[in-house]
């Protein structure tokens, strides 16, 4: 059975940290909308693992992405950029 917790989420030298450990304490003291910062902690998770799992370049591809959604948004809601 595959881990719902693999290796490429902890951090080598700091074994106490996991990704989700500390995307949990960002969520208890986050700061903008809900969105944004659902897209900001799914950057983060790629960042973290970065090229632990896939292809560094690939990693930072998908990093990329949630921080465009988020500025996508914003930008949208702040009426700097139609869809």
């Amino acid at each position: 059975m595959k881990s719902i917790r693999p290796n490429h989420y902890r951090a080598e030298r700091m074994v106490e940290f996991e990704c989700i450990k500390v995307i949990e304490a960002l969520c208890e003291d986050h700061e903008n909308d809900v969105y944004t910062d659902y897209n900001r902690y799914q950057a983060f998770k790629y960042l973290w693992r970065l090229g632990k799992k896939d292809d560094v370049l690939q990693e930072l591809y998908k990093a990329a992405t949630f921080i465009n959604f988020a500025i996508e948004k914003l930008e949208k809601d702040r009426g700097i950029k139609d869809e």
